[in-house]
């Protein structure tokens, strides 16, 4: 009979499917002051998400793809595929496939929703609008029905959709090592998030590293005085997403991040314009 038992639990155990990304213990309060919006529409790959996409989706390989960055975190709850459509140039009013958040699945990252499928092709017929037809709320509870934004087209390159910055403290989710690592602890001041429209690389097609560090420019306030610093380090690497985390040393509030031109690749290998966005508070 225990044995029985036994064998019972863990069939119902083993059914039951574990979530494949992290949620932060706390959602900042702030958020609820926000605005919730959707930043960008990125259309990545057509017909050409790689093999290894299978450890995303078993259907992946050779589908579009196509991210969508919003200013706030997602309630996982309300993501599923039917809540998005895509408009094409030719006017097909065209549905998602599988919508996930992966690869960007870590704490803080649940603000990026890439879609899968097939969603017109370039340059005839290519995917010109995506609209929320259905519930996608954030986690502090905006509902974003019936936002809608254009595509940005397949032959541009990358740019950044949204940037914040926040610290270290107790609470922290620290990783030291590892894929996705964080800045070094001892070292750095403020962290700086960038989310980017798609995922990116260096231009070499490796990591980004110290070859760009001066590539990356952070205007921050210190008192009275406005300084332009580089990050030191670069981190949130090695994990295929579009989260690049800009580990900053100076004392102060930043307040917008540039990037030169050619600084970085999409998985496509379009090279990004010069790109600058202003940068929030992730705590106030």
């Amino acid at each position: 009979m225990k044995k029985s038992l036994i064998i019972l639990l863990f069939l119902i155990l083993g059914c039951k499917q574990l979530p494949n990304y992290i949620l932060s213990k706390e959602n900042p309060e702030i958020n609820k002051t926000r605005k919730a919006v959707l930043l960008s529409a990125f259309f990545g790959l057509d017909n050409a998400m790689p093999q290894k996409s299978m450890g995303i989706w078993n259907k992946a390989p050779g589908k579009d793809g196509m991210p969508l960055v919003f200013s706030h975190e997602i309630d996982p709850a309300t993501l599923n595929s039917n809540v998005f459509q895509i408009t094409t140039q030719k006017g097909d009013k065209l549905n998602v496939a599988f919508a996930t958040f992966k690869p960007a699945i870590e704490a803080f990252e649940l603000r990026t929703i890439l879609l899968i499928g097939e969603f017109g092709n370039a340059p005839d017929n290519k995917p010109k609008e995506v609209e929320i037809i259905s519930d996608l709320k954030t986690r502090d509870g905006q509902n974003l029905k019936g936002q809608k934004i254009k595509v940005t087209p397949l032959k541009d390159g990358p740019f950044i959709s949204y940037a914040e910055y926040f610290s270290f403290d107790q609470d922290y989710p620290y990783s030291e090592k590892g894929r996705g690592c964080d800045c070094p602890k001892t070292e750095t001041e403020t962290v700086v998030r960038t989310v980017w429209a798609g995922g990116i690389r260096a231009t070499n097609g490796k990591e980004l590293g110290e070859k760009e560090l001066t590539s990356f420019t952070i205007t921050l306030i210190q008192n009275s005085d406005t300084l332009k610093v580089h990050p030191f380090h670069i981190a949130d690497l090695d994990d295929n997403d579009n989260n690049i985390d800009l580990c900053i040393k100076v004392k102060g509030t930043p307040i917008l991040v540039e990037t030169k031109e050619n600084t970085a690749i999409d998985p496509r290998g379009d090279h990004n314009p010069i790109t600058k966005k202003e940068i929030i508070g992730r705590w106030k």
